[in-house]
């Protein structure tokens, strides 16, 4: 069986094996049980059991397999090395790589894509009696996203006196709670404030 090499330092790399996990070994053990009495059993109440979901467990029990492919780490000064099984980079279902995700989407956001100005949070919910509808139709999840964030640059925008300048933000859609109170919600970080055109304004930044 493949293992990583391991120093006997506190610095080591060790490997996570998430296969020892009882997480892991419910999925593992109850998974395919759950998919053949879904119809029956959740269906009217869950929606169908969609493909995409299939596809994030399969890939959860593969992750961290040294046999399912690796990368060889190497220190050049040292010359100690150690193997680095493949993770499947999903958010949400595995724990892992879940966390690994959000604290890069979240350094991204800072470095890569929001302006050193003034940022508020705004939540969106809608009434439980709409709720329903989304549970049944994920794409509709997209269009509540356009609409929330139309509805927030009108209202970003009227507190300024150029018709042509714009908000900028980030939408996410958050539907925790899937089985015991389905919620769609949308959280976005915006502008506090509104940026103006560029070449009208004279220098990139300009509010």
């Amino acid at each position: 069986m493949l293992q990583p090499a391991t120093k006997s330092t506190d610095n080591a790399y060790t490997s996570r094996n998430p296969q020892n996990s009882g997480y892991f070994q419910c999925v593992q053990n109850h998974f395919e049980d759950l998919e053949m009495i879904w119809e029956e059993r959740y269906q009217s109440q869950y929606g169908f059991f969609r493909p995409y979901v299939r596809e994030v467990i399969y890939r959860y029990l593969d992750c961290g397999d040294l046999h399912l492919g690796f990368a060889r780490v190497r220190c050049e000064s040292c010359g100690h090395e150690y193997l680095l099984p493949f993770s499947c980079k999903r958010r949400h279902f595995c724990p892992s790589c879940h966390q690994k995700r959000v604290v890069e989407f979240g350094q991204w956001l800072c470095e890569e894509v929001l302006k050193h100005v003034p940022h508020r949070q705004w939540v969106f919910s809608i009434p439980k009696r709409l709720r329903i509808y989304f549970m049944f139709h994920r794409r509709l999840l997209a269009k509540l996203s356009r609409c929330a964030w139309k509805i927030l640059c009108t209202y970003l925008k009227a507190g300024v006196a150029d018709t042509k300048a714009v908000p900028g933000g980030v939408v996410a859609v958050h539907t925790f709670g899937d089985f015991q109170n389905f919620n769609p919600h949308l959280h976005i970080i915006a502008t506090d404030g509104c940026f103006y055109d560029n070449e009208k304004r004279g220098r990139k930044g300009d509010r």
